[in-house]
């Protein structure tokens, strides 16, 4: 996989994906058979991201996401990414708050024929809380 293919992946999943909420581009994105290794267990196909993208939305709005960083070897690409939006929904146990707020993250995945096949993400959902719940 070359840069300019990761970084379009990257870029559509952040702002087409992500930030507005536009779900069916991961039917674009992700294989139906990806992996998708971030939770407790393995998730397959392309439904999770789906509803974690939907869930995101349910607790903030006004979201923009920005990829900071896009590093390729081979068929597997990282990407640290920003994402920032307004509390508008209860998170984790947290009523909305109305605060703009802001998650670091990093994603780690491996493309096959334009596609992502597995996936691995990390995302400081501590940190989102804790701006939560700050007066």
């Amino acid at each position: 996989m070359d840069r300019s293919e990761a970084e379009r992946i990257a870029t559509r999943w952040a702002s087409e994906g992500v930030a507005e909420g536009r779900t069916q581009v991961f039917d674009e994105l992700v294989s139906a058979e990806a992996i998708d290794h971030s939770g407790p267990a393995d998730v397959r196909g392309v439904e999770g991201f789906k509803v974690r993208t939907t869930a995101v939305h349910a607790a903030l709005s006004r979201i923009t996401v920005s990829v900071e960083d896009v590093l390729v070897d081979g068929e597997r690409m990282a990407w640290r990414w920003l994402l920032t939006g307004t509390h508008s929904g209860p998170f984790a146990g947290v009523p909305a708050t109305g605060k703009r707020v802001t998650m670091s993250g990093m994603n780690i995945q491996r493309v096959a024929s334009g596609k992502v096949v597995e996936h691995w993400s990390n995302a400081d959902q501590l940190g989102l809380v804790r701006q939560m719940q700050t007066p």
